[in-house]
């Protein structure tokens, strides 16, 4: 916040600070330097007006403060708009001690057009918006605020609210920009300041990283000697600071209420917060990955996990709530990566094209694809040969005889339409091994990548092959289509056109 000075308020008065041998400067004396530094900062921005796009006379520009240092003198204005503030859009010119202008930054935004708002929102209307905007509604712990100004967008002043809200869900403070006439938002701003935590997981299940099943045995939850001794130590970022294990991309509900005071979330997996921690911090990192591949806009978002409250052996995505659910009948699900990234490829094919799999080849392809983002996740985790091509070793340990035991396998060479049954999970092996394959061929990132945008492609009834072509003209689109032939052979050995 900042208070609005009008053109008669240009002198301000401050409080100096008293340097050793020097003298302490009388209120007129600060009026004078400070009025003084103003003018030679106006003086320079005037001979640079068309440099820095600014009005040759400053209008526009609301002079905010002038701060001293020993170093140095900071003169600060407002880009303004009808006298309102253009938020966040400011201008500091630098001086050195002598007033000679060393240097300005400016935020200035050149604009064409005022948006006129036909019938201005009233504040706590905009309030009102932003809170059920945010779901915060319910929650508020400390008095809102609002403030009237503009945002530049696209050439043309746009009026707003930027309302800042206090919240405890979702936790700390926010700010929202609500359109001062349509009550619109526009985009909210996470201003709160992330911590980082630490905590023990499996890396990525404790078959994996042993490379053995050896002395693994579920138990019924209970510790032991052999599953301890695979417990990593993790950084748990951007946690919200309120001590739960909510954070920029996951919001853990369970019946646990796991919290600390010190984000230090250490447990072993007899105690029902480690499944808490686990799912919190791969989710974390899959997010952070897809984002560290070029992608900001696929789930960016926190995502609800519901961590021991469902007792079934199956783990669930739901396109109505828009949250992940984590079974814990035989070994919890949420003890092992490859499920909880399993279940997250569900969430990110629905965010990418709501009501991915509506067809049996679409659903299908979903299952593939968690199972493939499962798998690379897992190698990644703990790069050894055991659990090469298969996803889910620690889940599966209750009902799987393989060794190691498996949840699924995407190197089974199933052959379309040779192999169709007609189940979505059986089926999705045809379309993991392909992307398993791609993994293989060009690398964890570019299949990634190429998977990832290729998905923009498909709609909700979707084929095999439909998706075979999608991930040849993501390829062209990212990479001048250099891995083609490559991409041709891994679907034609599936069975699938990419043409």
């Amino acid at each position: 916040m900042f208070k609005m000075l009008g053109s008669a308020a240009l002198v301000v008065t401050l409080a100096l600070p008293v340097y050793s041998g020097s003298t302490e400067l009388s209120p007129k004396m600060v009026q004078a330097q400070v009025f003084d530094a103003k003018v030679k900062a106006d003086d320079f921005l005037k001979k640079n007006a068309e440099k820095y796009k600014l009005h040759r006379d400053l209008s526009g520009l609301t002079y905010l403060n002038t701060i001293e240092t020993k170093a140095a003198t900071y003169v600060r204005y407002q880009q303004t708009v009808n006298g309102a503030p253009v938020f966040t859009k400011q201008v500091t010119v630098t001086l050195d001690r002598s007033g000679n202008a060393l240097m300005a930054v400016s935020d200035y935004t050149p604009y064409t057009k005022i948006e006129e708002a036909k019938q201005k929102l009233a504040k706590n209307d905009a309030e009102s918006k932003a809170a059920k905007h945010l779901g915060a509604a319910a929650g508020r712990w400390a008095q809102d605020k609002n403030e009237f100004g503009y945002t530049i967008e696209n050439g043309t002043a746009v009026p707003v609210y930027k309302v800042t809200l206090h919240a405890e869900e979702p936790f700390g403070a926010w700010e929202v920009y609500v359109h001062a006439g349509t009550g619109k938002v526009l985009k909210k701003k996470d201003l709160n300041q992330k911590v980082n935590g630490t905590g023990q997981v499996f890396m990525p299940n404790p078959i994996e990283s042993q490379g053995s099943v050896t002395g693994l045995a579920d138990n019924n939850d209970a510790d032991s000697a052999a599953l301890n001794a695979q417990l990593k130590t993790v950084t748990l970022q951007g946690l919200s600071g309120n001590g739960k294990l909510t954070g920029q991309y996951v919001n853990i509900y369970s019946k646990s209420k796991t919290s600390s005071a010190n984000h230090v979330f250490n447990y072993t997996r007899s105690d029902n917060r480690f499944e808490d921690v686990m799912v919190y911090y791969h989710l974390d990192t899959l997010q952070r990955y897809i984002q560290s591949i070029g992608f900001n806009n696929i789930n960016n978002r926190s995502i609800t996990a519901n961590v021991n409250t469902y007792k079934k052996d199956n783990s669930f995505y739901s396109p109505s709530t828009k949250e992940l659910t984590f079974g814990t009948g035989g070994v919890d699900d949420a003890e092992d990566a490859g499920i909880i990234a399993h279940e997250y490829g569900h969430s990110i094919q629905d965010n990418q094209v709501p009501g991915f799999g509506n067809s049996a080849e679409g659903g299908a392809m979903g299952e593939g694809f968690g199972d493939f983002l499962g798998a690379t996740y897992e190698d990644a985790a703990a790069p050894n040969s055991f659990g090469s091509a298969c996803v889910g070793e620690w889940d599966a340990i209750s009902y799987s005889s393989s060794n190691p035991p498996c949840l699924r396998r995407l190197d089974k060479n199933k052959v379309y339409p040779r192999d169709v049954v007609n189940q979505v999970h059986a089926d999705g092996e045809i379309w993991s091994q392909g992307l398993y394959d791609l993994a293989g061929a060009l690398g964890r990132d570019t299949a990634t990548k190429l998977v990832l945008q290729s998905h923009w492609s498909l709609t909700p009834n979707a084929t095999f092959n439909d998706g075979a072509r999608a991930i040849k003209q993501a390829d062209q689109l990212l990479n001048g289509g250099r891995n083609a032939a490559k991409i041709d052979s891994i679907f034609a050995a599936r069975g699938l056109s990419t043409n």
